[in-house]
């Protein structure tokens, strides 16, 4: 199996703008098969029939779905169909991707940190950028250096992590351990993340293929 061979579904804004499609553009562009779902272009993405999207039909057979968590605050048909996603993708076996960044108004990260956590037992993957760890740390009232450990345990989430630009270093909390990788080179957070799972389904699961990932 190669980076060719791994399927990855991505939902969000049709402007084309959130952290969903850039991670689906990354993988594009690393060679994975994508596919980018939103909705028709004469609709407005607020309040669009979210219920046209076959779901079943667009997991079936992908290893990731991924979605932005600040999705959910540009109305109440994106939320619906991110909900629906991850429940109709799970049902097809396809993995969840969760990434969690500071919204546009930070007052915000409560409610997209509270609608992340009613869904932590289905997320898979959950990357939590650099700003929005300090976010969570105040949010939780816990410290920083904590945050991925502590919600990985509190979750049970297979692989909760982050990625700093400063310090080329990537943070992985796992089901049986921690890993902090150093890259050779400065990497965007949401490109690391799209090598990451690019190269999880095929690099094992035991800290030699998290660590192999974690280089791809």
């Amino acid at each position: 199996m190669s980076i060719s061979d791994v399927k990855i579904l991505a939902f969000g804004d049709p402007n084309r703008n959130d952290n969903a499609f850039k991670v689906f553009s990354y993988c594009k562009s690393i060679g994975a098969q994508t596919k980018y779902v939103t909705c028709e272009e004469n609709e407005s993405f607020a309040t669009f029939n979210h219920g046209n999207i076959d779901w079943r039909e667009s997991t079936n057979g992908i290893h990731w779905l991924v979605n932005s968590a600040e999705t959910i605050l540009l109305g109440k048909s994106p939320k619906s169909a991110v909900g629906a996603g991850m429940t109709f993708g799970e049902l097809e076996g396809a993995k969840m991707v969760m990434v969690v960044d500071v919204p546009d108004n930070p007052d915000d990260i409560s409610i997209i940190w509270g609608f992340v956590i009613s869904r932590i037992r289905q997320i898979h993957v959950l990357f939590i950028t650099s700003r929005a760890l300090e976010a969570i740390s105040n949010l939780e009232e816990i410290p920083i250096s904590s945050v991925l450990e502590t919600i990985r345990n509190r979750g049970l989430v297979p692989h909760v992590c982050s990625y700093s630009t400063e310090e080329k270093k990537a943070l992985v909390e796992y089901s049986t351990g921690s890993l902090s990788v150093s890259t050779e080179e400065i990497i965007q957070p949401l490109e690391w993340l799209a090598r990451y799972i690019c190269k999880l389904p095929f690099s094992g699961t035991g800290e030699i293929g998290i660590k192999d990932a974690c280089l791809a």
